[in-house]
């Protein structure tokens, strides 16, 4: 496997797909890029206030939207995502944001910061946290190769 290791200052536009050889991994660095369909964790919502049972208290978290249409990774062609909207719950209930990247200051996509693994987003009912995490590559949720 061969990744395709993004270094330096780019700001990438256009309609571009990335591709790594041999089921390799797009990064920055050392860190994977994330992509629509990638998962995280974040704290428990507990809404509605006890003593009602709270509608979802689960964790997981998915990105189903980046702010990015326009770059994409993989022969699925998954968008990169630099900024966007996640869901979190065991059915995916409360709304969330991916926040601006913090592991990333060098690679963007139209003037926005790539997002990798270990960056940030809320989940806006209650301003919790949420971390991405999951490692992306062959087999993984995000789908990126």
């Amino acid at each position: 496997m061969t990744d395709l290791i993004l270094k330096g200052t780019l700001n990438l536009a256009g309609t571009l797909n990335l591709v790594a050889s041999n089921g390799g991994k797009v990064k920055i660095d050392a860190r994977e890029v994330l992509v629509e369909g990638a998962t995280g964790t974040g704290v428990p919502v507990i809404l509605p206030p006890p003593p009602a049972a709270p509608i979802d208290t689960g964790t997981d978290v998915n990105i189903n939207q980046s702010f990015n249409q326009s770059v994409t990774v993989g022969p699925v062609k998954k968008p990169v995502v630099a900024l966007g909207i996640c869901l979190q719950g065991q059915t995916p209930t409360w709304p969330g944001m991916v926040l601006p990247s913090v592991n990333n200051s060098t690679v963007f996509i139209n003037g926005v910061r790539v997002n990798v693994e270990d960056d940030t987003g809320v989940t806006l009912p209650n301003g919790g946290t949420i971390t991405f995490g999951q490692k992306s590559g062959p087999g993984k949720s995000s789908g990126q190769s």
